[in-house]
């Protein structure tokens, strides 16, 4: 078993999703090469600075633009499907996506039980008439929604058919998705052959350790069921086929955690340039709570989901990485009426002792971001207590 330092380990964490070096050329390349190495970048809703696709890209990508995600989609480089929730997956992982699909297409329902005759009209116009968005359905206003959730018995339709893999989303008409038939978005040459249960679960171990460097046995596959009985066996061949290190962290000695040989021996031990990062939210460096906890020391909650009275940092909050350490979080939010970028509270973390060493790296990044927000200037909210000069 190899034994590595703490610091060792979060720079081979950093380094294995691509945020201790980022290149100057080739944005569209680079782009892609972000799917293929973390495996799927989360898409959310929520707009208050510019949304998590496009932020994570941005964090990876120098001078990304939103039209690169758009052009790569439409390429058939990627598409969107379900990782651990909403997502944009490298097209050459599309096989992969058949194991969770069959599943749903055999249950009783996703989300909500499968209404067939919804599931029939909704399919039948689609292939009648090519893309529609759910919009492009008259929903009666009247009809009682059976479920918790809500939802018209449309847009349940809609979701049965996408998760099921009967219908993909062939593009987007401003956030709004567009819908077409799989065989008709999908390219010829994309292997469309059902994995077997075992290649299902490498492929996502792979996937995992080679997006992020270490993880134990519990943290591959996030929110995906995997089995440990079946997970521990094949971790186990891995080793013996000598595909798998065992590593161990001096600080952490009671964990076992994995890692790529390959990927190991090419990444692991690069001295980088220490880069300052405002990470989305839904980063996928951070998207384990309890891992980010254990291995960076640091505590993250998206406040808003907390009740406003009880937010420590604000209602969108941004995890501030330097190198290969958290040093605070950043409260932004884009005022796209007055193209301003709006700095509502600074907090640092409480180890770090002297933040003026911070303020030109973070203002630098800040204009970057706040540019990448297409907004004009950036101004600091007077409640701010910790406030730096623009």
């Amino acid at each position: 078993m190899i034994e590595i330092s703490l610091k060792q380990a979060r720079s081979f964490i950093i380094e294995s999703q691509l945020l201790s070096h980022i290149p100057k050329v080739g944005r569209k390349n680079r782009a892609l090469r972000v799917f293929h190495s973390l495996g799927y970048v989360q898409i959310d809703t929520i707009s208050v600075v510019s949304r998590s696709h496009h932020h994570i890209l941005w964090s990876r990508v120098h001078n990304y633009e939103k039209r690169i995600l758009e052009k790569l989609e439409q390429d058939r480089h990627i598409f969107e499907y379900w990782a651990h929730a909403a997502s944009y997956l490298p097209m050459r992982d599309y096989r992969f996506t058949l194991v969770p699909k069959q599943k749903i297409l055999e249950g009783p329902g996703h989300w909500w039980p499968k209404d067939q005759k919804w599931i029939n009209l909704v399919y039948d116009r689609i292939k009648a008439e090519g893309g529609l968005m759910s919009k492009d359905f008259k929903k009666d206003p009247n009809l009682a929604y059976d479920h918790p959730w809500g939802g018209h018995p449309v847009t349940q339709a809609i979701r049965q058919l996408f998760m099921e893999g009967r219908i993909m989303i062939s593009g987007r008409k401003g956030f709004q998705k567009v819908y077409d038939l799989t065989e008709r978005v999908l390219p010829e040459h994309v292997d469309q052959s059902m994995p077997t249960r075992k290649e299902y679960y490498i492929h996502l171990i792979k996937r995992d350790l080679r997006a992020n460097g270490i993880m134990r046995a519990t943290e591959i596959g996030h929110l995906i069921s995997i089995p440990r009985n079946q997970l521990m066996p094949i971790l186990d061949e891995l080793i013996e086929d000598d595909l798998l290190l065992k590593v161990r962290i001096k600080r952490l000695d009671d964990q076992v955690y994995y890692a790529l040989k390959d990927h190991f021996n090419h990444s692991f031990g690069k001295t980088r340039h220490r880069q300052l990062h405002i990470l989305s939210p839904f980063d996928n460096l951070i998207i384990q709570r309890k891992r980010l906890k254990e291995l960076f020391g640091f505590e993250y909650i998206l406040e808003c989901y907390v009740p406003a009275a009880k937010r420590k940092v604000g209602y969108y909050s941004l995890p501030i990485l330097l190198g290969s350490e958290f040093v605070g979080q950043i409260d932004l939010k884009a005022d796209r009426r007055k193209e301003v970028l709006v700095v509502k509270n600074i907090v640092w973390e409480n180890k770090i002792k002297n933040r003026e060493q911070f303020e030109i790296p973070l203002k630098k990044r800040l204009l970057a971001y706040c540019v990448f927000n297409d907004c004009e200037s950036i101004t600091v909210d007077e409640k701010v207590k910790n406030p730096i000069n623009i």
